[in-house]
Order: C-alpha cells, then sequence, then structure tokens
C-alpha cells in the first residue's frame, strides 16, 4: 500500500474546480469577529521556594486550600480565550468582574477571534509564549500532544484535592470523566457540560414558513417534496419584492451548523459531517465511500444545477451568511442551523419559519444526525508556565457553585436571569434594543467558554427561555429519528501521540481529496464517471490504516 504522500503526488489536480476554495473550507470554520489581545502577567513569584511548584507557590502568595477569597494576595492569570460572534469584551464582562472580586484571582483576557485562532495558537506553543491557562479552543490533538509533552499539566490531582463540584460530577457522571481522559490516563483538560437531552443532536432544517402559506405548499415530507418546494421559491417571487432574489436553500460548506450535509441522512448517510465515520456491529466504517454518499451527492448536483442552492455555498465566510439572513429583505428560503435566530438575526424572524421532521429519501431512509453536545470538550487547561495551579483549579471549582455557574452562564441575577416564586431560575426578556439572546449574554457572561457543568438536576432547576423552548421543541419533532449511540462513532475518543501523528499525515490528503471531490461533483458533476477512479485513490492514500487507526482508537475507548 502507498503511503499519502506518494499518493498526493500521483493524483491529478482538481482544485482549479472551484478556486481553491474548498481546501480552506475542508478545516475551517466561520469566522466572525476580531478582538484584542492581552499582555502577559506580570506577579511575582517567590523563586526560593522549593518543591511542587503549587505548593511552593501557596506559601507565596497566601493560599486558601477552602473559602473565599481563594488567595489573601492578588494573582492575576494570563488568558487565551476564543472569542465567538456572540461574544464582547472578556474583560468587561460583569461576572468575571465578580468572580475576581470574590476570589482574588484576576484573569488577563487575550481574546482572539475564531479566524486567527489557530494560528495564534500555534505560535504560542511553538515559541513558548504560553498563557497560564487556555479556554475554549484547543483541539483534542492539542490536549494529547502538549499533554505528553509537559507543556499542559495534568489535573487529575488538582480535581481530587482542590475541585469538589468537578469532583462530584464525575463520579455522578462517569462519562464525564470519560470524555476528559486521553490514553494515558491522564486528564489534561476539563470540557462544558449540559445535561440536556436536546443536546444530543446538532441541526435542524429550517423553512419559510409564510412563503409556504403565499405559494400553496405543504411542509415537506420527502427529498422529493423539498426540491418541488425549493422550485417554486425560486420562480414564485414568494417575498413579493419583483426580484428574483430569493436562495431557496442557503448553505455555508464550512459551517458545521449550516451546510447541506444534514439532507444527507435522507439518503442513507448516517454521519455525513464532522468525522464521517458511524460504527455497524463495531466495526468503523467512512461515509463518504458508501453507495448511499453517492446518491446524496447527485441529489445536491441536481439542486445545484437548477439554482435551487445557494451558488456562494462553497465560497462565502459565516459573515457573508448571516448579513444575507439578517438583511433588511427575507430571502432564505430554508436553511439548516443549531437554532436559527443567529442565522437570521433575530428570534423574531426564526419564528416566521418552521422546522420540516426528517425527510424520507427515495430509499425509505429517514434518519437524523446523532452528535452528542451535552459535553463539550477541551474547554479549560492549565500551562506549564502557569505558577499558581492550586489557586487556578480552586476558581475554576468556584465557577462551579451553582448561583456562580448559572450567572456565568446565562448572564448575572437582575439584570439577565432571575429567582422565580418556585426558586427556579428564569431567563429575563430580551431588553429593547437587542436582537438576538446569546449575543445579549455575551456581553456580561461568558456563556459556553469556561468548565462549567450543568447536571440533569441543575438543569431542571433552569426555566427554559423561549429559544431553548424552541431547541426542545425541535428535538421532540428529531428525536424518534436520531441515529442510535450504538452506530455513532464517540464524539470524545482521543487519539495517542503516534495516532495523531499518522491520522495528519493521511487525512491531509484524505480529508482534503474528498472535500475537493464532493464539491466538485455537486458543482460541475461527474460522479458517475469518477467514483471508481475516486475510490481506488482514497484507497492509495492509505484509507485502510486510517480505518484501522479509528478503531483501535475506538476499541480503547469502549474499554474505559
Amino acid at each position: 500500500m502507498r503511503d499519502g504522500a506518494e499518493a498526493g503526488q500521483r493524483r491529478r489536480p482538481i482544485g482549479l474546480w472551484i478556486g481553491g476554495c474548498v481546501l480552506a473550507a475542508a478545516f475551517g470554520v466561520a469566522v466572525w469577529m476580531t478582538a484584542p489581545a492581552g499582555g502577559r502577567a506580570t506577579d511575582d513569584w517567590a523563586t526560593e521556594n522549593e518543591g511542587e511548584p503549587g505548593a511552593a507557590g501557596s506559601r507565596g502568595y497566601g493560599f486558601q486550600e477552602s473559602g473565599l477569597p481563594i488567595v489573601s494576595q492578588p494573582v492575576t492569570l494570563r488568558a487565551v480565550v476564543r472569542k465567538t460572534v456572540t461574544h464582547g469584551d472578556f474583560a468587561d464582562m460583569q461576572t468575571l468582574r465578580e468572580l475576581e472580586r470574590t476570589t482574588g484571582v484576576r484573569l488577563q483576557w487575550e481574546a482572539i477571534a475564531a479566524d486567527q485562532y489557530n494560528e495564534r495558537k500555534k505560535w504560542m506553543f511553538l515559541n513558548g509564549e504560553l498563557p497560564d491557562v487556555f479556554f475554549s479552543g484547543l483541539t483534542s490533538s492539542d490536549v494529547v500532544r502538549y499533554g505528553s509533552q509537559g507543556t499542559l499539566i495534568p489535573l487529575e490531582g488538582l480535581i481530587d484535592r482542590y475541585a469538589p463540584n468537578i469532583k462530584r460530577v464525575f463520579d455522578l457522571y462517569p462519562e464525564a470523566r470519560k470524555a476528559a481522559t486521553t490514553p494515558d490516563g491522564h486528564i489534561y483538560a476539563l470540557g462544558f457540560m449540559e445535561a440536556n437531552d436536546y443536546m444530543t443532536y446538532r441541526n435542524q432544517l429550517a423553512i419559510n414558513r409564510e412563503w409556504l402559506d403565499k405559494l400553496g405548499l405543504e411542509l415537506p415530507q420527502t427529498t422529493d417534496e423539498l426540491l418541488h418546494v425549493l422550485r417554486a421559491f425560486k420562480d414564485g417571487d414568494p417575498n413579493g419584492n419583483g426580484l428574483a432574489d430569493e436562495i431557496p436553500l442557503a448553505s455555508l460548506y464550512s459551517g458545521i451548523n449550516q451546510n447541506f450535509h444534514a439532507l444527507f441522512n435522507a439518503f442513507g448517510v448516517l454521519n455525513p459531517d464532522g468525522s464521517k465515520l458511524t460504527v455497524k456491529n463495531g466495526q468503523v466504517h467512512y461515509e463518504p465511500i458508501q453507495p448511499a454518499y453517492k446518491e446524496a451527492i447527485r441529489y445536491m448536483r441536481q439542486l445545484y444545477e437548477e439554482q435551487l442552492l445557494d451558488p456562494e455555498t462553497f465560497t462565502q465566510d459565516g459573515r457573508r451568511f448571516m448579513a444575507k439572513g439578517s438583511g433588511p429583505e427575507i430571502v432564505y428560503g430554508a436553511f439548516t442551523a443549531f437554532l436559527g435566530n443567529v442565522e437570521l438575526g433575530s428570534l423574531e424572524r426564526l419564528k416566521r419559519y418552521a422546522f420540516v421532521p426528517p425527510l424520507a429519501g427515495p430509499n425509505g431512509d429517514r434518519t437524523w444526525r446523532r452528535q452528542d453536545n451535552r459535553i463539550t470538550p477541551n474547554t479549560f487547561s492549565i500551562t506549564s508556565a502557569n505558577r499558581y495551579p492550586e489557586a487556578t483549579m480552586r476558581l475554576i471549582d468556584a465557577m462551579n457553585e451553582e448561583d456562580t455557574a448559572f450567572q456565568l452562564w446565562r448572564g448575572p441575577f437582575d439584570s439577565h436571569i432571575r429567582r422565580t416564586g418556585d426558586g427556579k431560575i428564569a431567563q429575563n426578556p430580551l431588553p429593547a434594543g437587542e436582537q438576538v439572546l446569546e449575543a445579549w449574554i455575551g456581553k456580561a457572561a461568558p456563556y459556553n467558554s469556561l468548565p462549567l457543568y450543568f447536571t440533569k438536576t441543575m438543569i431542571g432547576r433552569y426555566v427554559p427561555d423561549e429559544t431553548s423552548s424552541l431547541r426542545q421543541a425541535a428535538y421532540q419533532m428529531y428525536k424518534p429519528f436520531i441515529v442510535s449511540e450504538e452506530e455513532t462513532f464517540p464524539q470524545y475518543v482521543y487519539y495517542t501521540v503516534d495516532q495523531l501523528l499518522q491520522l495528519s499525515k493521511l487525512d491531509a490528503d484524505i480529508q482534503s481529496y474528498q472535500s475537493e471531490m464532493e464539491a466538485k461533483w455537486i458543482i460541475v458533476g461527474g460522479i458517475n464517471e469518477e467514483w471508481e477512479e475516486y475510490m481506488e485513490e482514497l484507497r492509495r492514500m492509505g484509507l485502510a490504516r486510517k480505518l484501522r487507526i479509528h478503531q483501535d482508537a475506538y476499541d480503547a475507548y469502549m474499554s474505559l
């Protein structure tokens, strides 16, 4: 079997079909905003202390093992975080300022925009310019690689001694500990957990209800019916402005929330996005070589050829996608999203859409992709540059005191959340001038960028806000069709360093080639004529070896 490098040299170039855009889309996500960078912490360190770094530091800065403040002498931690479109300035967030006041631990934020994050992160590791902590942004590959090198420190001992709230969650939810444990048995990163059942799938398909009504159409139930509806959206001027500006099916190829892959399930593809791996009878499979995948591509080719799929699907970024969806004129007929209010600019506009149940395909397939989002891994790590590891872990545990956790997640009491008469916590209505709940919260709280753990009991004390209620209603519709957990490749699998090195070489060819061919077949066609050559090329690139690595990692994970 030839290795990936040799296969990459042998294959013919195809990137010219799409102007080089898809390579970037294959590995990137939608880009959102820029953010200022912070400086290095400057607190003095008692270098004369000896022994374990944390224990030595505790004598130098007044560390308290219990109670508040955590330290009697304030300390500063340099904190790097990936900033999303809904985040405000971390340094100005009321909830974080209050946390600093009560704990004595100051976070000096370096919030990096999503489109700049990976390059800045690489530079920090390569040049040894490490922050004290990373919040939200490291990948599982980063965690294993830099943990094994000692650049990220093990957390399990600190958790056992200084984090009773997190330890309690790990005892109640062994899957949370399992999701954080790397192959060497250490925990180098904590996650974010929302033990809410509606987090077991990712996206739904939204369709413009007003356009359906105007054109006398019913909510589509099959892929053929969707095709009929999209044609009517294109030709029927449903927004009534006399212009052919309607986009029947909007899509952002580089956005996992907004791309067209959700339609693939109707053709029998169980996991059309992300790893593209499924499990059948304990064996790992790669979806883009299955006949069902071929049928899904043919359908998408028809949509593109008839100008029913947004022609900018493969070239636009997240800003462009949202600008069109939230513009003064409604132009989106249908699109996929985690919810849809962000993409459309407001919850009120989303209410003009309906969620489409999983479509039945030509062979009767009717499933919906499972992606277990109850745990988001790699939300927090401590680096070897950190001089205050125990205080840092106590800070994380303080974040997980119930009232504090809710405020860091949903915003401060009084302004953003309130206690109800029966002792529950409810979200306050959006104030005048605010359109998107997440953006309003993001001005005052980090939302889901911290390692917060919300158990089922805690979630039960939260009165769902309007957006959460919509998501819950959609979940009930999709629930019977969500792919089973047994057929889903686990989201939280960590790989060994050697496995990661092999996969990085293999996927440099396999993933980019697969994405290029997918886009090319949708844009210009040719899947029937080129399918066998495509299969052979993937074989030459080392697909069997890639699947063997995933199988070994899957088996190791299942044995934990």
